[in-house]
């Protein structure tokens, strides 16, 4: 036999922490890359929509405080916040998963 018990384990540990450490980098470049094309996306309507001009008038639509062309900028804060929700939410489930992984003793 090659190995002695005590070093199956540990080499099977030490595979198993290098797995977990790719996945995790895995996952990290994923969160990032969505984050930054979230970015993006965003300055793109943005700026999209900051060239327009802004008038007195009022339209049904929306708040009456606000001009119409506005309504981009709103459109583009609710795009950012839904986003920022979901990027939240999905790197919070990450992290409850890794931390019920380390406390259940699977290091």
């Amino acid at each position: 036999m090659k190995y002695t018990t005590e070093e199956a384990l540990k080499e099977i540990q030490r595979r198993g922490n290098r797995i977990r450490r790719r996945h995790d980098l895995k996952v990290t470049y994923a969160l990032t890359a969505s984050t930054i094309t979230s970015f993006i996306a965003l300055m793109i309507v943005i700026s999209a929509f900051s060239a327009t001009a802004v008038s007195d008038e009022q339209s049904v639509y929306g708040s009456f405080i606000l001009p119409k062309e506005a309504g981009g900028f709103v459109l583009s804060a609710v795009i950012g916040f839904a986003l920022g929700v979901t990027i939240t939410f999905t790197i919070r489930h990450y992290q409850e998963i890794r931390s019920k992984r380390a406390s259940s003793g699977d290091k």
